[in-house]
């Protein structure tokens, strides 16, 4: 399955792939994950090695992990002291934050038939409006049956406009990112919840800052040529010794170029509209590519975002 997706649930608009299903607007936590296919266990069974004669003996001091559901999927492999975390307990810090009512849950589903897991929040009350623009700001909290139970939050700004995360690194305290322990403790949930949600403020302002900065400073053609280069640099070919110009480098200046006649005309030639014009190539890149997992290739396209995000504030 080039797409990854092994179950998903979303409220709204209908997702670019037409996967998944449907369900109301403002459910709780609990409800996308009934809907998002996540309501199955992760089971421990023991491991086990076979000769050729089919004889076989137990592998001490591990176990795999299989789902309740379909216990011919492995997930992993793991230490006999490995702590499974099950996926209402993994997303319990989402729950704990829309219980608060600092988010609506929006999207959940499970990757690479369960290894990851995922639930996209909306932090409404930080939404933005840049160059009359609304940027929604999303958090993606994530988890793992791949041998890890760290639970992970991710801060992405989203461009209603045309749909293009944008992610950022910004100095100070507010990384776009960051992983908590998991607690099965109710009331360290709720407040570990509200730390995260804290921070998404922090970072969604720092955003904001950010992108209200850009959009007031132009931005030349030939500033914008060396941008792209940093980017995506020429190299030399190693079969004939010539220059290689990559693609995107001229892909985005091309976007760069044309934004006076598209739906991006409002912020035409500033550094904001040069940012997105890199993160809608990256996006494209990452909806057309086959084969590959879109979360990783997300998350790499993430640090050309962030490369490009700091070049653009310090030059």
């Amino acid at each position: 399955m080039a797409h990854m997706i092994d179950s998903l649930a979303w409220t709204g608009t209908v997702p670019w792939h037409g996967l998944g299903r449907q369900i109301p607007k403002h459910a709780t936590v609990e409800e996308v994950i009934r809907f998002g296919g996540l309501d199955w266990k992760v089971i421990p069974r023991a491991l086990a090695a076979f000769d050729e004669n089919g004889n076989g003996v137990t592998v001490g001091g591990y176990k795999a992990l299989v789902r309740s559901d379909r216990p011919d999927v492995v997930l992993a492999t793991t230490s006999e002291g490995y702590g499974i975390v099950q996926n209402d307990e993994a997303l319990s810090l989402a729950a704990a934050a829309v219980g608060e009512g600092s988010a609506v849950a929006e999207v959940c589903g499970a990757l690479d038939e369960g290894r990851r897991i995922f639930v996209v929040l909306n932090c409404h009350e930080a939404r933005i409006n840049i160059a009359g623009e609304t940027v929604e700001p999303y958090i993606l909290c994530y988890t793992g049956h791949d041998g890890s139970t760290a639970v992970g939050f991710r801060f992405t700004p989203v461009r209603v406009v045309c749909q293009n995360t944008l992610s950022a690194a910004l100095s100070g305290s507010t990384p776009h990112e960051l992983t908590v322990r998991h607690t099965r403790n109710a009331a360290e949930r709720v407040k570990t919840a509200a730390t995260v949600i804290a921070k998404a403020r922090d970072y969604f302002g720092a955003f904001n800052h950010a992108a209200l900065s850009l959009v007031s400073r132009r931005l030349t053609m030939g500033k914008a040529e060396e941008i792209g280069a940093a980017l995506f640099p020429t190299y030399t070919s190693k079969t004939d010794g010539k220059v290689i110009v990559p693609a995107n480098q001229r892909k985005v200046i091309e976007l760069f170029r044309r934004q006076p006649d598209t739906s991006d005309a409002n912020i035409a030639g500033t550094r904001w509209g040069f940012y997105n014009a890199v993160a809608a190539l990256v996006d494209h890149n990452i909806r057309g590519s086959k084969g590959e997992r879109k979360m990783e290739r997300a998350l790499a396209g993430s640090d050309v975002k962030d490369f490009a995000m700091r070049m653009l504030l310090a030059a």
